[in-house]
């Protein structure tokens, strides 16, 4: 790709030229990239998923600028990476869910007050972890939202039910981001 910085020939090109090359402006700069191609053919099953999660995620980053509270907005701009903008940073953030890392359930035993900890990552922000505990048969124990803690990974959870039988019970945890993504991880004790 090449880069001009309005000399004598590029000018201040914009647009295709040819269908070979395409002029664009960034941060002040003319851009020459070569044109994209059409695709030929129809869109495979996963190219048709991949089109309908970037279809999302672009109406996504469009409601976020264009919503008249500028506050999401803002703190995208605070978290731009290079030759980025609030837009693609917000399609960027819609298209990669939330990851639970681990659920650590060492000072779990059963009782009320037992602590389980969950550490949870995005490319953005995790905007809240709920745990889920179930009984071996399936049953559901109990549920919550799990706290953060101070280094912005982890999210405690303290049960609120006695839970007698320990063993074959499961733990899930499923961590939310901004635009409303999901991603669970669950254990078995």
């Amino acid at each position: 790709m090449a880069h001009s910085n309005n000399s004598v020939i590029t000018g201040k090109l914009k647009g295709t030229l040819g269908k070979e090359l395409v002029f664009r402006e960034w941060q002040g700069k003319t851009v020459v990239a070569k044109a994209p191609k059409g695709r030929k053919g129809e869109a495979t099953a996963a190219q048709a998923e991949t089109q309908e999660k970037f279809l999302i995620a672009s109406r996504y980053a469009r409601a976020v600028i264009n919503r008249a509270d500028k506050s999401m907005a803002e703190a995208y701009a605070a978290a731009l990476k290079p030759r980025q903008n609030v837009y693609s940073r917000a399609l960027e953030d819609c298209m990669s869910p939330p990851i639970v890392k681990s659920i650590t359930t060492r000072n779990y035993k059963g009782t009320v007050g037992d602590k389980i900890v969950i550490r949870a990552i995005d490319d953005f922000r995790v905007v809240s972890v709920r745990v889920e505990i179930s009984a071996a048969d399936g049953t559901l124990l109990e549920t919550g939202n799990a706290e953060p803690d101070e280094n912005g990974m982890d999210f405690t959870y303290l049960a609120t039910q006695a839970n007698n039988l320990l063993a074959g019970s499961k733990i899930t945890a499923i961590a939310t981001d901004v635009p409303k993504n999901e991603g669970i991880l669950q254990v078995s004790l």
